[in-house]
């Protein structure tokens, strides 16, 4: 009832007054004392607890009036910076300056010195407070800004204010795991092998690449790279055995074995705080204290009590970690596990090597297989995705890394041997089979059909995301238990409800300033515009758009419309080609760098989809215009009810559309140019007269887009005016027998009280 409590206040819409977080602790520790009221009290002060760790987040974040100033001001670099091409992404304290909050997530594109861990920097900063991007389908940046206890995010202005202060001003624990990264670095023979060394010995998983992770996820063996409870409980074992190997030469010492397991206890604690005291780490170190406890009391340890008891200190110690996958994937592991003990035994009777391999063997799959479909309802909802690869991968990967791979590295993080000849030849031992898990996993990514991705789940498809977990769940020979694997193909077949004939379903992306458009009619896709690519690499495509589209199960592009070649327009084609089967490439301007020819628009040029008609606007076909007014502008007609998009024209390109009569009766407008006030003139916006009026723009943008006087004029003449740097992502669906339906506000749906701004 306590994690109950939490659930409930962790997607609370209604942001509650400290006070009243204080109330229902009190109300509940009363209720508490109470036996008839102890469950209700407990809930309570789970809702309680979590509004009150929310609220002081909430309360800490960047103050509005320093919000998009420059900030010059002397911060010390809490976390590994973790460089992504020419950029580095770090996280900040400021030293004793007011105007920072406590923790600032920051980038720094092409900084003149490598940041490292527990350096000293006078920056110049530009903060906002922390907000992201707001779609469906998408990775919610915002949740993790706030579970990770971010309160600002922005960038370093480049310049020669920058400067280092000062270097090695960490704390002993990180100087400590600094070194152990270094050395994992040079034990290996490749970046990311020690990149891997260093995640699984000191939990520094910063050295892990984006395609690195992929890999992983594919093949099911992410929680390798997790420090949890194999490793806490190899180190615990290991010193256990040690301590009362050296207890038998003091005799003076009663009860060696209670000392053994303190020295466990001590040992793993140890580690768990060098590794970071990530959740799973956390989870065991906490349910190794607990059984520790009950030994030394000569008391039976009952695992499904101790696994309760864990997870109230966890939440307890840490009321956000219940937002985190990997407090879900952690517990649910460990109950399942749990559960495995439970349904097998070993084989009464059978006590020869060849019985005990084959049990051990037997075990060992059958982990695997409960753990797969045990875990797939959670790995579906967090990561819409099916490990198929986990069973055989993890078969041979989950032994090398138990037999091999960690104890070799924990014996590479011992203190008398960590810089000694002995530790670093365990550790190139350790990085040769880390070596051998990548060769592995490569073999197995490059099989067919393995990278299996799930759409968004919508409806009863509900009920067959909980299915696989009854395999688990169910003991043999139960009615029904194989139906779970029925529901495996289901999952990867279904796809969300298409658009009936004649109707188009259209989503105007949260893509910060630039655009992107995707209307969908019942068998094509359009997409107009990509969004904004990165001069650090990277772009809004490969955040936003490509995985909106995956979760649609959307990978054939009909037509592909780039409207002119800025930047914020045309910044994903690469991307979006490299994941997409694209049919036409359409584009008002040539598109340099994207290794693809693009058809001209034209106006007159026309198509038909499922009973849409398409049909393009601009530019005429007699001249050829450059920049904003290149732009082509494409009207969708299902049976008289219209979308118009426009992309950047501005006035002389609108004079020119209203002049050829081809507008009216629009229902809906992706407004031009962002709200500009060189476009959306009065002819315009009097010709358009839309339901609604849609402004692609950043929160808070340095231009001030929308502009007021553009706003106003679109609502004066009758457009609801919805922008997405308020309103997150919007969507609707337009019918030639019904017209618009309702539209649906991305980060209105995901409201919650900690979220800045509801939209």
């Amino acid at each position: 009832m306590l994690l109950a409590g939490g659930f409930a206040a962790q997607h609370s819409r209604v942001a509650p007054d400290s006070d009243i977080g204080t109330l229902l602790l009190v109300a509940s520790v009363v209720m508490l004392g109470c036996r008839y009221t102890r469950y209700p009290g407990c809930f309570l002060f789970g809702l309680g607890w979590f509004f009150l760790a929310a609220q002081a987040i909430v309360d800490h974040r960047l103050q509005p009036r320093f919000a998009g100033d420059s900030l010059l001001a002397d911060v010390r670099i809490a976390e590994f910076p973790k460089k992504t091409g020419p950029s580095v992404s770090m996280i900040v304290e400021p030293l004793a300056d007011h105007r920072l909050p406590k923790r600032s997530s920051v980038s720094w594109f092409e900084p003149p010195l490598e940041p490292e861990l527990g350096d000293i920097w006078r920056l110049e900063l530009r903060l906002k407070r922390p907000r992201g991007l707001s779609n469906p389908g998408v990775f919610d940046r915002e949740a993790w800004l706030f579970r990770n206890r971010i309160h600002a995010s922005g960038y370093v202005v480049g310049g020669k204010r920058n400067q280092r202060l000062q270097q090695g001003t960490e704390s002993g624990v990180d100087a400590f795991r600094r070194r152990f990264v270094e050395r994992a670095r040079e034990a290996a023979r490749s970046s990311e092998t020690g990149a891997v060394l260093g995640a699984i010995g000191v939990g520094a998983r910063h050295g892990i690449g984006r395609e690195q992770w992929h890999r992983y996820a594919v093949t099911g063996t992410s929680h390798l790279m997790a420090i949890s409870g194999l490793h806490i409980g190899l180190a615990a074992s290991a010193a256990f055995l040690l301590a009362r190997a050296l207890l038998l030469f003091l005799p003076l010492i009663a009860n060696t074995h209670i000392v053994a397991i303190l020295a466990g206890v001590v040992c793993a604690g140890s580690y768990a705080a060098v590794s970071g005291m990530g959740v799973p780490a956390e989870r065991a170190f906490v349910m190794l204290l607990i059984a520790a406890f009950f030994l030394c009391r000569r008391r039976n340890v009952r695992p499904l009590e101790t696994l309760a008891l864990a997870a109230t200190v966890v939440y307890v110690l840490d009321p956000l970690a219940i937002m985190a996958p990997g407090f879900h994937l952690s517990f649910a592991a460990v109950l399942l596990l749990l559960w495995l003990t439970r349904l097998r035994r070993p084989p009464a009777g059978r006590r020869g090597f060849f019985a005990r391999s084959a049990f051990v063997a037997a075990q060992l799959f059958s982990m695997q297989l409960f753990l797969l479909f045990g875990l797939m309802p959670l790995t579906v909802l967090f990561f819409q995705r099916i490990a198929i690869l986990a069973l055989p991968v993890n078969l041979l990967a989950v032994p090398l890394f138990s037999f091999v791979t960690v104890p070799l590295t924990l014996l590479g993080l011992l203190p008398l041997l960590g810089t000694s000849a002995p530790g670093s030849a365990a550790l190139k031992i350790a990085a040769q089979s880390v070596d051998w898990l990548e060769a592995l996993i490569a073999v197995a990514v490059a099989l067919p059909a393995t990278d299996i991705g799930v759409v968004s789940i919508e409806g009863s498809a509900w009920i067959m995301v909980l299915l696989p977990a009854l395999f688990a769940l169910l003991p043999r020979g139960w009615p029904g238990r194989y139906v779970a694997v029925l529901a495996i193909p289901v999952l990867i077949s279904q796809a969300p409800e298409r658009p009936a004939h004649g109707c188009m379903d259209t989503v105007v992306l949260d893509v910060g300033q630039g655009l992107a458009t995707v209307v969908r009619t019942r068998n094509h896709t359009l997409v107009f515009d990509t969004g904004a690519s990165y001069r650090g690499g990277g772009s809004v495509a490969a955040q936003v758009l490509i995985p909106f589209l995956e979760s649609r199960g959307l990978r054939q592009i009909d037509w592909l419309v780039v409207s002119h070649a800025d930047i914020d327009h045309s910044g994903g084609v690469v991307a979006l080609a490299d994941y997409a089967d694209i049919g036409e490439l359409l584009s008002g301007e040539p598109l340099p760098g994207t290794g693809r020819r693009a058809t001209r628009c034209t106006a007159g040029q026309s198509w038909i989809a499922d009973g849409v008609r398409f049909r393009v606007l601009h530019p005429p076909g007699a001249s050829s215009p450059a920049g904003n007014d290149a732009s082509c502008v494409v009207l969708a007609d299902a049976g008289g009810h219209r979308l118009l998009l426009t992309g950047d024209i501005e006035a002389g390109a609108e004079r020119r559309i209203v002049e050829s009569h081809a507008l009216g009766g629009i229902d809906a407008v992706v407004v031009p140019h962002h709200g500009s006030l060189t476009s959306s003139s009065a002819a315009f916006v009097d010709a358009v007269k839309p339901g609604i009026a849609i402004v692609s723009s950043g929160f808070a943008n340095r231009w001030g887009l929308p502009k007021a006087d553009v706003a106003s004029r679109w609502r004066d003449v009758g457009a609801e005016l919805v922008n997405t740097a308020t309103s997150g992502a919007v969507s609707f669906r337009i019918c030639r027998d019904g017209g618009m339906g309702p539209i649906r506000r991305d980060r209105y749906q995901r409201r919650r009280f900690w979220r800045d701004g509801a939209g």
